[in-house]
Formats: structure tokens, sequence, C-alpha cells
């Protein structure tokens, strides 16, 4: 017999993900939905995640002739993500982090060092970019206060473009049934912030998702060295509460990866698209495919493509067009990520990146 629960609920969003063949749906408070067993499913998932995409910028770099709003002025809402197509648009979702607000509004903003704006026609640069779903747990989703998050949000539901932040998680559904839930945390993840992640992972597993992956925001800025002891509280409660991958940003840096208790974490992507400076502390970063392997509903395995980037395609200033790199350039990457963990993310090679295979024991 299905349950009727009622704490939180699966609101159905526009499909957000229909591109790449799926709908991501944000789960939301106070609605009800009924418990669904995992779907007997057969087959690969292959997941992009992308770094820190700040698409706007200061307000005093508005009318810049180097800043963000300039560049796409002149180049189009297709610019940014254009050298990285041949990532997105071939997968079966693209996850970016969203670090920017985006209103069409004149409002006030928090005081703090660093605030972010762009319009709301910006959603057109995730759309154009094949970039499905965004997570908005970050520490700029609010820089001109709630007001700003609600239009954000907002926008991205106009637009079609599926979100998760500390407030709500997700659920992305492929053609055939099969859900995948989404966690997004920036935060310590205790007292009260533990039961909230437990709780949402409880909804997750009842909704039917046959894996949860959760994407952490947190770390030192432009330390190559980690975890710091927030990557490593969140990543550890993480692991251990069910997460089957985690994906981390916010140092603005490359760092490595590690495995806890057979789960993966990538502690840093650095930037993507990142309309927050003109001349970037390091042009380095990373774009991530993870492909979920499942055999009849369990999860198997998860092969790590590690896909080296420069956030910017021109050698002189950040033209915030990410490409991907080759060669040498690509190693010095990879080798940024063993010196930050000491765990081997492989050789790089043209058609795969490097490829690291996690097997998931059956339970």
């Amino acid at each position: 017999m299905k349950r009727i629960l009622s704490c939180l609920a699966v609101i159905l969003l526009l499909p957000a993900c229909g591109r790449a063949g799926g709908v991501f749906r944000t789960v939301l408070q106070d609605s009800v939905w009924e418990e669904q067993p995992v779907v007997d499913y057969t087959g690969e998932v292959r997941i992009t995640f992308l770094g820190d995409c700040t698409l706007g910028g200061e307000e005093k770099s508005r009318n810049s002739a180097l800043g963000f709003r300039h560049r796409i002025r002149e180049n189009g809402l297709d610019f940014p993500f254009r050298n990285l197509l041949g990532l997105t648009a071939g997968d079966d979702l693209t996850v970016a982090n969203l670090e920017v607000v985006l209103s069409d509004r004149t409002l006030k903003k928090e005081k703090k060092k660093y605030n972010f704006m762009g319009p709301t026609a910006y959603t057109g640069i995730l759309t154009s970019g094949s970039v499905e779903a965004v997570t908005v747990a970050n520490n700029h989703s609010h820089d001109y206060g709630t007001e700003g998050y609600e239009d954000t949000k907002a926008a991205l539901d106009q637009a079609g473009v599926g979100w998760f932040g500390t407030d709500a998680p997700a659920v992305w559904e492929n053609s055939a049934g099969l859900r995948i839930g989404w966690i997004g945390v920036n935060y310590n993840m205790t007292g009260s912030r533990w039961k909230s992640f437990q709780q949402q992972m409880e909804t997750l597993r009842a909704l039917g998702c046959a894996a949860v992956i959760t994407v952490m925001h947190a770390g030192t800025e432009y330390d190559y060295t980690a975890p710091d002891r927030h990557q490593r509280q969140i990543s550890e409660r993480a692991a251990d509460g069910g997460s089957c991958l985690i994906i981390g940003h916010h140092p603005h840096v490359v760092q490595g990866y590690a495995v806890l208790g057979g789960v993966p974490v990538v502690y840093s992507l650095g930037n993507c698209s990142f309309g927050g400076t003109t001349h970037a502390k390091d042009s380095d970063a990373l774009a991530v495919q993870a492909v979920l392997a499942f055999e009849e509903g369990e999860l198997r395995r998860i092969d790590l493509h590690f896909h080296p980037l420069s956030i910017t395609s021109d050698s002189h200033y950040n033209n915030y067009s990410p490409c991907l790199l080759t060669g040498k350039d690509a190693e010095r990457v990879l080798k940024k990520m063993r010196d930050s963990t000491g765990c081997d993310p492989g050789t790089w090679e043209e058609d795969t990146g490097a490829v690291v295979t996690f097997p998931v024991p059956a339970e």
C-alpha cells in the first residue's frame, strides 16, 4: 500500500532538461506526494558538472569594455558555453553552479565584498549552452537579499532551467523513469542543518531515487590543498548520509578527489564562465562527466571523466568563454589534482579526458 506523506513534496515544474531526454523537478514544501519504488532500470546516465558560473558581475563593471555584459552584447547569449557543447550537448544532464542573482529590478545589495547580478535574460546563456539545471546553494545567490534570490528562482522556472538549493532538493527523471536525487549544501552540517540533510535524503529515497548526488559549495578560496575542515565535515557526513557522489566548488581553483567509504568526492572544479573578474588569478578549471551505470535499478559503477578547462579562450584576459585544454596544459591541471589530495586522476586522453572508475558494491 502506498503511504501518503505531507512534509516535503514534489511540485512539477516546467520540464527543465527535456533537451537531454529527462525532466528536472524541484522538491518544494507544503504539498503532498506518494512514495514510489525505484524503477528497474539497466543502463548508463551521463552527467556533466561545471564549476562557478557568474553570469553577470558587479555594478561597477556594468559598462566596462572588458566586463561580462559587454561581452554578451558583442557576441550573444551562446558565447559563454560555445566551446563546451561537445560535453554538455551530448550528455543526459548538465549541472552548473549558478553564482549570481538574476533580476531586472533595482534591489538593495547585501553588505559584503562582492555582489554579483545579471539580467533575467541571461537564463538564455544556460539554455543555449545545454545546461539543464543549476545549484543555487552558494554564497552569492543572496547577494541582493531574499528578493534577489526569489527573482533568480522565478527566472529559472520561466526559462525551464531546473534548480536546487539549501531550501529545496530536486529530482531528475530520465525517459525510462529512473530517478536521481540532488541536494545542495553550503553550510556546516551540524545540529538542525544535519537533520535537514537527513530529511531531504529520506524524502528523495521515498520518491524512488536510485541514487542521490550532493553538490557542495565549500572550501578555502585559492587554496590548492584539500580538504579543509569545512569540506571534510560536509563530505564525510554527505557520504555517511547516503550520497553516491559529491561534487564541490567555491575555492576558485582546481582541487583533487578522494574516496570516503567508497564514495568519490571531487573537492573543487574551480570556475567556469566567471564574470566576477576580468583577470583571473588562476584560469585552470575542470569539467567532470560522471557516468553512472545501473543494473536492475541498482547503482553498480561510477566513472569520472576529468576534462581540464581554461575559464577563458583569450590568452590576454578573461573573456568568460571557457575552453577545453589539451596536451601539456591538460596535464598541468591534472597535476594540480594529484598535488591536492594525492589521488591520481589518470592520464588525459583527447576523447575521454582522464578517467577513474569507482565500483559500487551491492548492498
